[in-house]
């Protein structure tokens, strides 16, 4: 039997602090017609998440943050490929109820079985980070030529891998390389085939070596706009911007005429959006985009977790007592991966 309360983080809007309650309610009966009831095992925070208010209207006053998730589902759901005792993890979207809690719910459409070999802790901080990548590389920015189940790469039904030449010869750049979505746009481009450089601090150059980075630019010592001046083919067909701000305006310098430029962080002063340049080389194609969670999409990408293809980063794990930490570490802007926040046990 479930208990009538639960521990949950919350935020509060009206003066933007966050607390931890020991008796918040379990979700309404009412959302279980169409969401999974879930029991949380750990849940992954997305930077800056808690400035979010103006965009979800939706939110209630007190509102639960966190909505990347791992769990276990407690309840069914009609026509739902889950059923009860299944471990599922997935991406909760932002104008519903979070996951920094120990009951939440998830539609069948956002979720995923956890594959063999991704334990639940690193398995919570995947889905948000894989779905922004992966969308990011082959949806908007093109990188295979055309976004279709045929030109993505892929581990059919007989476990062959397909698909690691639809990005040969291509150059993409990654800002922010070292962070929860750079990290995995550096795996998903290169089993792609294309050539991936991407920029980091010199702590992390080692780390990205090993998942197969082609060429790291060190921001401290070296602008985009420098490292291009020694030679201008260096630009690159997209740039991937993962960090926003005076970076994103500086990995402009490495776009080719005619090549793409996807940013994933908005312009907060302009309450979304992207900042391009007046200056921006001729025929680029840019957009800014926010991920869309499809349950289908993350089983796909989960094969190559399976395998040990591609593999996430935890910078941290908290339990939910700590979660002022937890907050702080994500703000600051350097975590390697993703910062966890273990809910239940297990």
């Amino acid at each position: 039997t479930l208990p009538t309360t639960q521990k949950a983080i919350i935020y509060d809007l009206s003066n933007e602090t966050l607390s931890l309650s020991p008796d918040s309610p379990l979700p309404p009966s009412a959302t279980l017609e169409k969401e999974h009831l879930l029991q949380v095992h750990s849940t992954a925070i997305t930077r800056n998440e808690l400035l979010w208010g103006p965009f979800c209207p939706a939110w209630s006053r007190a509102h639960v943050p966190c909505y990347d998730v791992s769990g276990t589902i407690l309840t069914s759901v009609p026509s739902s490929p889950f059923k009860p005792g299944d471990r599922v993890f997935g991406r909760v979207d932002a104008q519903r109820e979070g996951c920094a809690r120990q009951y939440a719910t998830i539609l069948p459409s956002e979720a995923a079985l956890v594959p063999e070999g991704l334990d639940m802790t690193e398995a919570a901080g995947v889905p948000m980070s894989a779905h922004t990548a992966w969308q990011g590389l082959f949806e908007k920015g093109l990188l295979t030529g055309s976004f279709s189940p045929d030109s993505v790469p892929r581990i059919d039904d007989d476990g062959v891998i397909q698909g690691q030449h639809l990005a040969r010869g291509k150059r993409i750049l990654i800002l922010g390389a070292a962070g929860g979505v750079g990290l995995l746009a550096v795996q998903f481009a290169k089993l792609a085939g294309a050539w991936v450089a991407g920029t980091a601090s010199s702590r992390n150059e080692s780390f990205l070596r090993e998942l197969g980075i082609d060429e790291v630019i060190e921001y401290t010592k070296s602008s985009i706009e420098e490292w291009i001046a020694d030679a201008e083919d260096r630009k690159f067909d997209l740039v991937f911007d993962c960090v926003g701000g005076a970076s994103a305006l500086e990995g402009w310098h490495g776009v080719k005429s005619n090549g793409v430029y996807i940013s994933i962080v908005p312009d907060m002063t302009k309450h979304g959006g992207m900042e391009v340049p007046a200056w921006k080389p001729e025929g680029v194609r840019a957009e800014w985009f926010i991920m869309e969670a499809r349950g289908k999409e993350l089983e796909g990408i989960g094969r190559f977790f399976q395998r040990g293809l591609v593999r996430g980063q935890v910078d941290s794990v908290w339990a939910m007592e700590e979660y002022k930490q937890a907050f702080d570490k994500t703000g600051g802007g350097h975590a390697r991966g993703k910062v966890v926040i273990k809910v239940g046990s297990g």
